[in-house]
């Protein structure tokens, strides 16, 4: 193909790639997605989740790269494109400051995912059981994090009833940007990181203009990538705040969402 012609299309994960309900990937989702490649386009994951938690069935699937952790990592080829973590001492202030106020977290580095346990909740839990679950590494912090060497990209609040989000919000400031992702959970990026920086550091790498980019997702956090491209998609199951801001709504994961999408813009 004419690299003139060649489009790049961008996939968020959970409830994009992945249903959420049953945490089924359709045979149609991956066929379509390397009809793509066979095609001679891009396809890149577009992901809140770090490298550690992308798990093998789905790299199985074969992508040309993924965007990381809202934009904190980017991949190209197996080769790290763009590499930014939160600074160690920042991270240990991080720490201290989500013991201080008692709100479960996890916090998401490129090598594993790490949590406190001296801030446990049910939720936070499941969460680490299912991160396990999925082959990622996940590791606590020992009671004093500064003499461990921590880093980590971003983090996820998992709120309970009595925890003080204000304060939470307050301390986040105008460093960080925070994403609601669903009833009490908080999504907590450093500011300027996002998928939308993601897809343009990779537009400009390849010299894709914006008609020629796609973004698929279904959730809040999705919101930025989908205003940064023209061809924006919504999956069947979605957050109702990201559809004035789509082109397309497709069908379910399930419903062969993904193929559908693709064909709709006549990619496959």
């Amino acid at each position: 193909m004419n690299s003139r012609n060649r489009k790049i299309v961008f996939f968020d994960v959970d409830g994009t790639i992945i249903d959420s309900p049953t945490h089924q990937i359709p045979d149609s989702t991956a066929e379509a997605i390397r009809r793509l490649r066979a095609n001679g386009h891009l396809a890149f994951l577009n992901t809140g989740r770090t490298l550690a938690s992308i798990e093998k069935r789905i790299q199985d699937i074969g992508f040309d790269g993924y965007v990381c952790g809202c934009g904190t990592h980017i991949y190209y080829e197996g080769e790290t494109l763009y590499a930014s973590s939160i600074p160690h001492e920042k991270c240990v202030d991080i720490i201290y400051t989500l013991r201080r106020l008692g709100i479960p977290t996890f916090f998401e580095a490129e090598e594993a995912v790490y949590y406190d346990s001296r801030c446990m909740s049910p939720e936070l839990g499941r969460s680490v059981s299912n991160f396990h679950n999925v082959g990622s590494r996940v590791c606590d912090f020992p009671d004093r994090p500064e003499e461990s060497g921590v880093v980590f990209d971003k983090f996820f609040c998992l709120l309970r009833p009595d925890s003080d989000e204000a304060a939470l919000r307050a301390y986040a400031g105008s460093d960080y940007t925070v994403t609601p992702q669903g009833p009490g959970n908080l999504e907590i990026v450093p500011a300027g990181r996002s998928k939308a920086e993601g897809i343009r550091f990779l537009q400009e790498k390849f010299g894709i203009p914006d008609g020629d980019c796609y973004a698929i997702g279904d959730s809040e956090n999705d919101l930025p990538m989908l205003k940064a491209v023209p061809n924006s998609i919504a999956m069947g199951v979605c957050a109702e705040a990201i559809l004035p801001y789509c082109s397309y709504r497709t069908g379910k994961v399930l419903e062969d969402g993904i193929r559908q999408a693709l064909e709709h813009y006549k990619l496959i």
